[in-house]
């Protein structure tokens, strides 16, 4: 799971902070990375991510799911939950 964000983001910050508390639950289950698009903005041009917060679930490393706007932690947890 990729999650595109930054600095200035609440909605971001919220959703970041939720996800890190499962991965650590779930570290055998998947893997989270954070894009902060401030510090890294050629990657989020690559994947075409135009607004955060941005998730994107990968499976066997294909993107799978893309979630965008205000994301509650239940809607993500679900959304991760069909993919695992």
């Amino acid at each position: 799971m990729l999650i595109f964000s930054s600095p200035w983001c609440t909605s971001c910050k919220k959703i970041s902070a939720s996800l890190e508390g499962l991965s650590h639950k779930r570290d055998d289950r998947f893997c989270l990375g954070i894009c902060d698009i401030s510090t890294s903005p050629s990657i989020p041009s690559r994947m075409q991510v135009f607004s955060v917060p941005t998730v994107i679930i990968f499976k066997d490393g294909r993107e799978v799911e893309r979630l965008q706007g205000s994301l509650s932690e239940r809607a993500v947890t679900k959304a991760l939950e069909a993919h695992l």
